[in-house]
């Protein structure tokens, strides 16, 4: 490991783990002197029992029974390596405010995901998801579904935006994928302006921010 990448490293495990969290949209249950409570976002829970001390800047989940430092919770929440980790970052607001295209995934291959079904948007924990992303419920449930969905013998779900082609762009808080076939979504409104979105939770995040807007004002492409 180089220098560079040492130093890189430690400025990020001294970043403030509170600010990181607030960042990717969780916010502490309860706060009792130095200690934050948090449910877990590692994992599904009811109860929060992920705890980060301010004062030290560590984290610790009693129901994974693991914890550390910034650095090790990023890996363990975008599923990377430390080399993939330091890659795609670019300084502090990066750090602290990662949007969903800083996010660091691994896609799987896309003839791994057999999607099993299409369903209204029920799960607590997407609609949970949407809430941290400021998405209104009613504004996901007009462009997204509950996809469930199989990859590697293992059934998941999550929040769907189905292209053009029958695919479906799937989001939920640990994972970002597609499922075959790939393709971009269009919405035709037979408006005069057309608004590209690199991503359908840009395009749900405009939506949210220009609700008085009629519905036929523009057209809108989103490249997934």
């Amino acid at each position: 490991m180089g220098i560079n990448q040492r130093l890189c490293i430690n400025e990020a495990k001294n970043k403030d783990m509170v600010q990181f969290l607030s960042g990717l949209g969780y916010e502490p249950v309860k706060v009792r002197n130095n200690d934050y409570w948090y449910l877990s976002p590692l994992r599904e829970e009811k109860t929060p029992s992920f705890k980060v001390n301010r004062k030290l800047n560590r984290w610790y989940d009693h129901g994974m029974g693991k914890g550390g430092n910034l650095v090790d919770f990023a890996i363990l929440y975008h599923g990377c390596t430390v080399s993939e980790l330091l890659q795609n970052l670019s300084g502090n607001l990066s750090l602290q405010k990662p949007s969903i295209q800083q996010s660091i995934t691994r896609p799987e291959p896309e003839n791994q995901i057999k999607i099993l079904g299409d369903f209204i948007l029920s799960s607590t924990a997407l609609l949970r998801y949407l809430q941290q992303r400021r998405i209104p419920i009613d504004i996901a449930d007009r462009y997204c579904r509950e996809v469930r969905y199989e990859l590697n013998g293992k059934v998941y779900y999550g929040i769907g935006f189905k292209n053009d082609l029958g695919g479906f762009e799937i989001r939920n808080p640990y994972f970002k994928a597609s499922s075959s076939p790939k393709g971009i979504t269009t919405i035709d409104n037979s408006a005069g302006e057309v608004i590209v979105f690199e991503g359908f939770t840009d395009f749900l995040s405009f939506k949210a921010t220009h609700q008085q807007d009629p519905e036929d004002r523009f057209d809108f492409v989103v490249l997934n």
